[in-house]
């Protein structure tokens, strides 16, 4: 029988802040708003993010300069120049394709890297994990809505003959029009994303999915509520990527087009509880997919 020997390994208890549960919260956040901008990854995972969001601000400063040249917002406007409302169409697709891209990057590496019981191992629960994950995805894919139309909410008023603080004070409407309805796109888009990432493993095959579901799909949808099956007009709802623009142009008060659930005879607030449904029921099933698996 040999002596026993104890050897000193250098072990030293933890000595810093101990952040209790918002400390991984935050770290959550932090980590997906990294995943989506491609910070402290290689360089080619940076290049479709920030070139979106380049093309975003500079649209913004183009359209500035555009009704700075028409003379007045009013010349601009006669000159069909768009504003607010019209301008969500040009910026929901770079962030439609901003979604696409770094969507899955929240989810699909964790799961496939097997990391989660990682993230579960400390005070850190699936509500905070998916939590965390939605702040992240909200806060960075919100400002490509956000930001842009703001900047050219301070730009025409800049422009503006009335004055600056008078434009302002006459627009206070936009202050909660362009959030609001940069909501909507958000809460439909992110629910579809969601689910499919919480599936698929690949990014890049979870990103076709989506835009294929939404694009696509939509149409297949809104050709089919114009067929003569069976409560045809039912299925325009499937097309979820008009119910946002639908609910642009409520708020608005604008016409861009007639989408299919507006060809079928569905008023405003039904694509409003359709975001709302399609939200709920994303965050639920994404739920209960990863409590399965912590």
């Amino acid at each position: 029988m040999t002596d026993g020997v104890i050897y000193d390994r250098g072990y030293r208890p933890y000595e810093g802040t101990r952040r209790g549960r918002n400390g991984p919260r935050l770290a959550v956040v932090k980590d997906g708003v990294r995943r989506i901008l491609g910070l402290r990854r290689k360089a080619r995972r940076k290049i479709l993010p920030w070139t979106l969001i380049t093309i975003a601000l500079v649209a913004a400063a183009v359209f500035i300069g555009l009704h700075f040249a028409a003379g007045s917002i009013a010349a601009g406007l006669a000159e069909g120049l768009p504003r607010y409302g019209e301008l969500f169409d040009f910026y929901s697709r770079i962030a439609l394709l901003f979604i696409a891209v770094t969507g899955p990057e929240l989810l699909a590496p964790d799961r496939t890297q097997g990391v989660l019981s990682v993230y579960f191992s400390r005070p850190l629960t699936v509500d905070d994990y998916l939590a965390g994950k939605a702040v992240a995805y909200l806060a960075v894919a919100g400002s490509i809505y956000v930001v842009p139309q703001m900047a050219l909410h301070l730009g025409l008023a800049t422009l503006s003959d009335r004055g600056f603080l008078t434009y302002l004070a006459d627009n206070l409407d936009v202050l909660w029009k362009v959030p609001a309805v940069a909501v909507g796109y958000l809460l439909i888009h992110g629910a579809v994303v969601g689910v499919l990432s919480a599936y698929v493993k690949r990014p890049g095959l979870a990103a076709a999915a989506f835009l294929g579901f939404l694009i696509a799909g939509g149409g297949i949808a809104a050709e089919l509520s114009r067929s003569e099956l069976p409560a045809a007009r039912w299925l325009s709802l499937l097309a979820f990527d008009d119910h946002p623009r639908i609910l642009r142009d409520w708020a608005f008060g604008i016409d861009t087009q007639t989408f299919a659930a507006e060809q079928a005879g569905f008023d405003p607030w039904v694509s409003l509880v359709v975001v709302a449904v399609v939200a709920v029921v994303g965050a639920a099933w994404i739920r209960w997919r990863y409590r399965r698996l912590a």
